[in-house]
């Protein structure tokens, strides 16, 4: 009974370890990631120069219909990732949203297994000009 006892934190701590194993295969981790869908050149161009904010949909909207992928930026790796089935992001382009899926942080790609819209992007770098 003594060795079963001692076994049992033994028998945990492996299995615990065989979960984390499953999840993570080749770099790639189940994960929740919040961001800003945008297109890969408007997206890139910021995080150059340190910023990781929203882009203009429109804009981004029309970069993507001209063959640009489509990328999330994310505010608090300061990263952006490439999304790797493009088409469940296709819909949401400017968009805060909530992606869970896959995450490869080598390759700096998600694979997105379910997509929730948190806010809805609109265009805060255009003014309207004034009529005189």
């Amino acid at each position: 009974m003594r060795n079963s006892v001692r076994l049992f934190p033994l028998a945990l701590v492996l299995a615990l370890a065989v979960c984390g194993l499953a999840q993570q295969t080749g770099g790639q981790s189940e994960t929740a990631i919040r961001g800003w869908l945008s297109d890969e050149a408007c997206a890139r161009g910021r995080a150059e120069s340190g910023t990781f904010t929203a882009t203009n949909p429109t804009c981004a909207k029309e970069c993507v219909a001209k063959g640009k992928k489509i990328v999330l930026i994310d505010p608090d790796r300061k990263m952006i990732f490439e999304i790797a089935n493009q088409n469940l992001a296709r819909k949401n382009i400017g968009d805060y949203v909530e992606i869970a899926g896959q995450m490869d942080l080598q390759a700096k790609t998600v694979r997105i297994d379910s997509l929730r819209m948190l806010e809805r992007g609109t265009a805060s770098c255009g003014r309207p000009k004034l009529s005189n």
